[in-house]
């Protein structure tokens, strides 16, 4: 059967998620009037701004109110202008937050660039945040950023910054670096490229007077290899700010939530964190294993919640930021949570025809964490509800060839770690294509023919009927027992002569041919054997 032909990508981009690292976002507008309200922060966050075409990446928000997690079931509305979202393979999506954090992940079928925004309402006040995400062709040997050098300088800009990566063409005259502070888009200046380094100068953001302000880099590089400009979106390299690296600041951590096992790959997200002096990071009262350190970014692997960290056992706990160099310690208001590992117990309603409409399918287990992705027997589903036991999801229709079931496990997957789990069993019943009459079962091509059975396609379009291999023309109406078809041209044309006692222009059986019925949507046919016997009339033998 159709279906989107997105949701494909789905599935095969999730596992791969959380092994990239996080980024940080633009920052939020403040309130202008018009019903929007600085109370309200709404930042959006997202672990690849620069994913490959065909793959998801998790976008996560976190929504305060006057600098405190709104509360749980707040609603957060995500649009795209570019992709759709994997919930629902649709431009918008609504996610409930979670202590003040909200996922989705968005899919982008092809190469482009996605201006993902997210929106909250609390207590009547309402914001929003956006954050830009650039999805790449190619096989990944394109231009890519790994740094920025340094990651921090003052508001007023002319700063030398350094962009650390691979892949750079061009000059400094055909390379573009823009930064944007909370919706003020300025251009840095840049000085020289190399095939590995940007150098440029920060513009100054005078007007901004907070301690920390994230920036939106976009780069725009040519490439040799095409006419059109990549465009790279770096929304966590750089911070403005006053604040100096001794005072640490954690604003989120993606994803927020992990398995007892620990090993997740965690992103800590804010500001002063030295790089000079090391971090140690814990997770509640247990300490985590540092991967990297820059001033605004701290790439940890979470602890187990078994032995030592058995403290963290199923719980959200505060994770912190400790500067060594200082002792000085971060905030404690960002909070992970360890969970069971995904399993799958069981799944109601696991049975179900493709031709007579979808109902909800329940699937039971622990570990479920929102967002996740579900496929039934391969193909996804999409998710209408979410708890740590229990998923309700609508299966999609599947494609299938001939008239063959389509059975397999049910997959889930929690989209911010990637953790997967398959059991249970889930069966597309595709109802199996039957003749039981053809009548008449003789005459001449242009005659009406009147086929009847059993789960016969209900469109035009979709019915093929065909007599010795001719396709006949399909008169409405139709039915899912009936067919009415005008007989098609017979493969013998010329006239037999008349035998026994027959005269011109008497009608004589010619050829017997199959009658078959298709159904073009699913490639289900059935066929019955020398159904049909065309006729032409006779002529007079011709004299010895």
């Amino acid at each position: 059967m159709r279906r989107i032909a997105f949701t494909l990508i789905l599935v095969t981009a999730v596992v791969g998620i959380h092994a990239c690292a996080a980024d940080a976002p633009t920052a939020p507008k403040p309130g202008t009037g018009g019903g929007t309200s600085s109370a309200v922060s709404v930042q959006l966050f997202t672990n690849d701004a620069n994913p490959k075409a065909g793959t998801c990446t998790l976008v996560e928000a976190i929504v305060s109110l006057n600098g405190t997690p709104v509360p749980d079931g707040t609603s957060v509305n995500f649009s795209t202008d570019f992709g759709v979202f994997g919930q629902n393979g649709l431009p918008l999506v609504s996610v409930v937050t979670t202590n003040g954090a909200a996922a989705t992940a968005l899919c982008g079928a092809s190469a482009g660039t996605a201006k993902v925004k997210g929106t909250a309402t609390v207590s009547g006040k309402t914001n929003s945040g956006s954050l830009t995400i650039s999805f790449q062709s190619g096989p990944g040997s394109g231009p890519q950023v790994s740094s920025c050098n340094p990651s921090f300088g003052p508001i007023e800009g002319s700063t030398p910054l350094t962009l650390n990566g691979n892949g750079f063409s061009g000059s400094a005259a055909t390379t573009r670096v823009q930064f944007t502070v909370n919706g003020v888009t300025k251009d840095g200046v840049v000085s020289a490229v190399t095939p590995t380094t940007i150098n440029l100068t920060t513009p100054g953001f005078p007007e901004f007077g907070s301690p920390s302000l994230q920036a939106a880099i976009t780069l725009t590089v040519m490439t040799p290899s095409s006419p059109t400009p990549v465009v790279l979106s770096l929304p966590g390299c750089f911070v403005y700010g006053t604040a100096g690296s001794g005072t640490p600041t954690v604003t989120a951590v993606l994803p927020s939530s992990g398995t007892n096992q620990g090993n997740t790959r965690v992103t800590i997200i804010g500001s002063g964190f030295s790089t000079t002096g090391g971090v140690q990071v814990f997770f509640g009262t247990v300490e985590a294993t540092v991967i990297s350190v820059s001033y605004n970014q701290v790439l940890v692997l979470s602890p187990p919640a078994f032995g030592a960290g058995d403290v963290n056992l199923n719980k959200t706990v505060a994770v912190t930021v400790k500067n060594i160099a200082s002792g000085v310690v971060s905030n404690a208001t960002v909070t992970f949570t360890f969970t069971p590992a995904i399993r799958i117990t069981a799944v109601s309603n696991g049975t179900q025809s493709v031709t007579t409409g979808f109902s909800p399918v329940t699937i039971y287990g622990q570990g479920f964490q929102a967002p996740v992705a579900v496929t039934l027997a391969g193909v996804p589903a999409f998710v209408q509800s979410v708890s740590s036991t229990e998923l309700v999801v609508l299966p999609s229709l599947p494609l299938t060839s001939g008239c063959a079931n389509v059975t397999g496990p049910v997959s889930v997957t929690n989209i911010d770690t990637g953790d997967t789990a398959s059991g249970a069993s889930f069966t597309y019943l595709v109802p199996q294509l039957v003749i039981t009459s053809v009548a008449p079962q003789i005459g001449v091509a242009g005659a009406t023919v009147t086929i009847t059975g059993t789960n016969f396609p209900l469109s035009l379009a979709d019915a093929e009927v065909k007599f010795g291999g001719r396709i006949a023309f399909v008169t409405p109406p139709i039915t899912a027992g009936s067919l009415t078809v005008t007989v098609p041209p017979g493969s013998v044309t010329t006239n037999p002569t008349c035998t026994g006692t027959n005269v011109p222009p008497a009608l004589q059986n010619v050829a017997t041919v199959d009658v078959s019925v298709t159904n073009r949507q699913n490639s289900c046919t059935a066929t019955v054997p020398q159904a049909f016997t065309y006729q032409l009339p006779c002529v007079a033998p011709t004299p010895p």
